[in-house]
């Protein structure tokens, strides 16, 4: 078997995996499972994030390739598909346009709704995810730093910079966080600031539209 048909690469981020665009999916199970077994220290020091490039995916395609890497390794994966983490330097940050006809980079616009990009770790000032669905971050944005999702947006700690949901414009979508207390909200195209001179409770809350206006509730009242 064409030992390219997979190959792994280490990233800041976790593992890069590429894969053959001429194989048969059976094909590549195959290489994964082989490619896995034999290379399990390199899975060790991972940071338990996992990117699939170079071909497209279903979504049950996607889950059987996790399910090998799992099985053999015993972690706890996030998928990552099509998303992306920017770097850019301070003099080149720019706020968000809340303009849903300037469509970020990088987002499909035939692969909508149902995919999630699960980041593990904390975003700095300077850095931008973004992704063609739904964004789940376990760590804090600080300021500076950015989240840009065609979907719903969800912060496992505090969210201190600037988040976009529903990019393209759709107002159902929704922000959380453990702590919101961010520059800058954009869902759709309604945009909210938040003062940064006053206190807020620590709690659980959630941002979301509601008469074109962004309205914040808490989770558990």
């Amino acid at each position: 078997m064409n030992k390219n048909i997979v190959i792994f690469k280490g990233t800041e981020d976790g593992i890069l995996i590429m894969l053959d665009e001429k194989a048969s999916f059976s094909q590549i199970e195959i290489a994964l499972l082989e490619k896995v077994k034999n290379a399990k220290s390199f899975f060790q020091d991972a940071n338990i994030c996992i990117t699939f490039k170079g071909r497209a995916l279903t979504e049950d395609e996607e889950n059987s390739l996790l399910s090998i890497i799992s099985k053999e390794t015993n972690l706890d994966i996030s998928f990552v598909n099509n998303a992306k983490v920017i770097n850019y330097s301070e003099e080149e940050e720019k706020p968000l346009s809340s303009d849903v006809n300037e469509t970020p980079p990088n987002i499909n616009l035939n692969n909508i709704g149902n995919q999630t990009y699960f980041h593990k770790g904390s975003l700095r000032s300077g850095q931008k995810i973004e992704f063609n669905g739904s964004v789940v971050l376990t760590g804090d944005v600080n300021p500076g730093g950015q989240i840009i999702a065609e979907g719903n947006v969800i912060v496992l700690g505090k969210l201190k910079g600037v988040v976009h949901a529903g990019c393209l414009g759709d107002k159902n979508c929704f922000i959380s966080a453990l702590y919101m207390m961010p520059s800058q909200l954009i869902i759709g195209d309604c945009l909210a600031y938040f003062p940064n001179d006053i206190k807020r409770d620590i709690v659980p809350e959630y941002a979301y539209v509601k008469d074109n206006q962004i309205f914040v509730e808490q989770l558990v009242k």
